[in-house]
């Protein structure tokens, strides 16, 4: 009953590190792929080492133009317009887990989608 208390404890404390770890920016450079349609990602530094990002649609390959980009409470906010539907989109990343962001979508359509950092 000791070894059961004892691996309870374990788990309860490594999941409480986890939850503590904290984010930044550096954790989302890399190529990013969606659940289902939406766009892909790719976000890097930039020789003055600020964060870039270029967005893809999944559908068509056609880019979004970037409004803005910020880092706040360990979320990334990004402002995009789909130029080809004049579509404004505010999509709010949040990690799940390191390899693993969950976008909030608010514009013309609300949803929600899954990245997975693929490099």
């Amino acid at each position: 009953m000791k070894k059961v208390f004892f691996i309870i404890g374990i788990l309860l404390v490594s999941l409480n590190v986890f939850a503590q770890k904290r984010f930044t920016g550096k954790d989302l450079i890399g190529y990013w792929e969606p659940d289902k349609h939406a766009s892909r990602m790719i976000i890097w530094n930039d020789v003055e080492n600020n964060l870039q990002m270029v967005e893809f649609s999944t559908i068509g390959g056609d880019v979004l133009r970037l409004i803005s980009m910020k880092i706040e409470n360990e979320s990334l906010i990004v402002k995009t317009v789909f130029d080809k539907t004049n579509w404004e989109t505010e999509r709010t990343f949040n990690f799940v887990s390191k390899d693993t962001l969950i976008c909030k979508i608010n514009g013309p359509i609300k949803d929600s989608v899954i990245y997975t950092k693929v490099k």
